[in-house]
């Protein structure tokens, strides 16, 4: 019969797996973990997760400027992230940004 491994167990793959930057599978793959299993206590966690309140979210300026590339829109924030969207989404979400007041 296998053995069981507990939570303490589990949670240490769980920290050790976010830091590693591999997915689920590879992480798994490298420590001969079951992925079911590995799954299975990932979605313990999430639904142990706390949910995020409107009251925790920040606004944050918007702006609309004129695109350099037809179709795309891109979204960019003053920490340094950028988000590209191609013409599929592009035009719906340039329509709802122009409609934020």
């Amino acid at each position: 019969m296998a053995k069981r491994l507990g939570s303490e167990f589990w949670q240490e793959h769980l920290k050790a797996w976010k830091r590693s930057g591999l997915t689920q599978v590879a992480y798994c793959a490298a420590h001969e973990l079951s992925i079911k299993t590995f799954s299975r206590w990932r979605s313990r966690e999430l639904a142990a997760a706390p949910i995020v309140r409107s009251r925790d979210l920040t606004l944050v300026p918007v702006s609309v400027g004129a695109s350099t590339q037809s179709g795309v829109v891109q979204l960019h924030s003053p920490g340094g992230w950028r988000i590209e969207l191609s013409d599929s989404n592009g035009a719906w979400l340039s329509d709802l940004l122009r409609q934020l007041p």
